[in-house]
């Protein structure tokens, strides 16, 4: 046991160290104009958004950048998202048609908000993400600046209530503190390509000559796809830190988190049992296990207590996220995202399906990304 400890403790220095690089290496956006002011298309994908929706082209229509063009996909929404869109002025609203074999719903209302743009970029963005007014032209500035293909926009999470406070900061403590940002930002190695729903702005030639989404239309987690799909044709991707000017309320409650991960949980482990039954084993081990043996007087399971509290105190702090959760959030945390795997293995593994905004697909049928 004193062995195992050891080896857990070591990793979360590790661990401390990588957090410490990535939050110092990934840029900040901070406000500022282009020297050009090439045509941007926003396009937004929205099945039964009435929740979110007026907030977001609202925030989209205030953006100082003048040469914008703002595409909305009414994907077969059946709640008020169409009667909404109808009362705004200088969008335009495209009402999807069901995705033919082969393709899933969100992929395919992308695809065809891209066939309406005119623009020299293209930023993919979700329905339910509010942009302050000076981002567009902010995130163009640093693209012309870098000369990446592609920029996807890391944002502030917003969480109200217990449950969201405890579970979503776990994407931040995931890319944070277990990817090595500081080096996917500055290679072209694929799986270490970042994307998001916050964001993704893409030179639009590039995004034709690689297939855009006609070769992400089985992908379930299909921003990340994309940046993937840039890094496989050559290109350089970048991930930003925006949460001063993106901000975004994923999910309302525990129970649309656990149903919005379950989709594709699995599938970040290539939906092979072989390498996700070991990822729980192993994720209870290196975070439960110090807690349990912490009770006990353990000294090294103390000191590596002291280390994952400091570690989530620094990342919690910098990403502007509650204190008192950062001290003692994290066996929650890991708890329900342990069981959000075992549910992705059962309902998109054993079960074989893919529920996802009111669909329901062949899991078989579905991919990750860009593979």
């Amino acid at each position: 046991m004193s062995t195992l400890l050891w080896a857990i403790c070591i990793l979360w220095v590790v661990t401390l160290v990588t957090t410490l690089l990535n939050l110092a290496s990934v840029s900040r956006l901070q406000p500022r104009q282009p020297r050009r002011f090439p045509r941007v298309s926003i396009v937004v994908p929205a099945r039964d958004e009435e929740r979110t929706i007026e907030r977001t082209v609202r925030a989209l229509l205030a953006q100082t950048y003048p040469e914008l063009e703002i595409i909305v996909v009414n994907d077969r929404s059946v709640d008020r998202t169409g009667e909404i869109l109808a009362g705004f002025p200088g969008i335009t609203v495209v009402d999807n048609e069901e995705p033919p074999p082969g393709w899933l719903g969100k992929p395919w209302a992308l695809h065809q908000g891209s066939l309406r743009a005119t623009g020299e970029l293209l930023l993919f963005v979700d329905a339910d993400v509010i942009y302050e007014p000076p981002l567009v032209a902010t995130a163009v500035a640093y693209l012309e600046e870098r000369g990446v293909a592609l920029l996807s926009l890391f944002p502030d999470f917003e969480a109200h209530g217990f449950w969201e406070h405890v579970a979503m900061p776990n994407l931040a403590v995931f890319g944070f503190s277990f990817l090595p940002l500081w080096l996917g930002n500055r290679t072209r190695i694929v799986r270490l390509a970042i994307g998001g729903g916050t964001g993704n702005l893409v030179r639009r030639d590039l995004y034709l000559a690689a297939g855009g989404h006609e070769a992400l239309q089985d992908a379930v987690v299909d921003d990340v796809g994309m940046a993937r799909l840039m890094r496989r044709e050559g290109h350089h991707t970048e991930l930003v830190r925006a949460e001063t000017m993106v901000r975004v309320r994923m999910y309302h409650g525990l129970r649309e988190i656990v149903d919005g991960f379950t989709k594709n949980a699995f599938s970040t482990f290539d939906r092979s049992y072989l390498v996700a039954v070991p990822g729980v084993v192993l994720t209870l081990l290196v975070h439960l296990l110090p807690y349990a043996m912490a009770l006990t007087g353990n000294a090294i399971a103390l000191a590596t207590v002291g280390l994952i509290t400091l570690t989530r105190v620094i990342l919690f702090r910098s990403l502007g996220y509650r204190l008192d959760n950062a001290l003692f959030g994290h066996p929650p945390m890991i708890v329900i995202w342990c069981a959000i795997l075992v549910r992705s293995m059962w309902m998109t593994g054993i079960r074989r399906r893919v529920h996802w905004r009111g669909r329901t697909y062949d899991a078989d049928r579905t991919k990750f990304g860009a593979e």
